[in-house]
């Protein structure tokens, strides 16, 4: 088996240029919905750690809420950037 690398530069020039796609609106639009729904569940999330007397499982499940809210907000911040 060969591997070839190449390590040639591409010279951006207008042409080049003009084939880059920035992405689309319902990319943003996927992108939002994710910010909102990562938002959402950080907040349920934060509900679940602050119950009047929340068990080792309550803790447990709103901080993995927490998590799982703040990685889905940032994920759809970066789909909206590069689909600006």
């Amino acid at each position: 088996m060969e591997m070839i690398i190449n390590s040639s530069f591409n010279e951006l020039n207008e042409s080049n240029l003009i084939e880059i796609d920035g992405g689309t609106f319902w990319g943003v639009v996927g992108g939002v919905a994710m910010c909102v729904g990562g938002a959402a569940s950080v907040v349920g999330g934060v509900a679940l750690c602050l119950v009047p007397e929340p068990t080792t499982a309550t803790k447990f499940a709103g901080g993995a809420m927490i998590a799982g809210g703040a990685a889905g907000f940032l994920a759809g911040c970066a789909t909206v950037a590069s689909n600006v």
